[in-house]
């Protein structure tokens, strides 16, 4: 029978799990190659990189913004348009004369 306490395995060669000293290991070798590793652009490039596709994306949501707006205002005048005729088709003299020309085609 094992003599191990219960929750500890023993350790073994083929452990698949990374100590902390291992983990700490890898990371500090990481760490120094990126130290390391010469950059090979200038500092500046990086900048004007990212300022040129902040440009691109800001004229990108203008048009987007433009055409929202024409489709806002197109929206908003086809409906003062309707509104207007429903305002004239319910004004009373319209009505009566509406009610007037159906009983006469109605025949009452």
């Amino acid at each position: 029978m094992n003599s191990q306490p219960i929750g500890q395995r023993a350790a073994s060669a083929q452990s698949t799990e990374p100590t902390k000293v291992t983990i700490t290991r890898r990371v500090s070798r990481r760490w120094r190659s990126r130290e390391q590793r010469p950059s090979g652009r200038a500092p500046d490039v990086g900048w004007e990189r990212r300022l040129e596709t902040l440009e691109a994306r800001t004229e990108h949501l203008e048009l987007v913004l433009e055409g929202l707006q024409d489709a806002v205002h197109r929206r908003a005048v086809r409906e003062d348009e309707s509104i207007g005729e429903l305002r004239r088709r319910t004004e009373p003299d319209q009505i009566a004369r509406d009610l007037s020309r159906d009983a006469r085609t109605r025949g009452l």
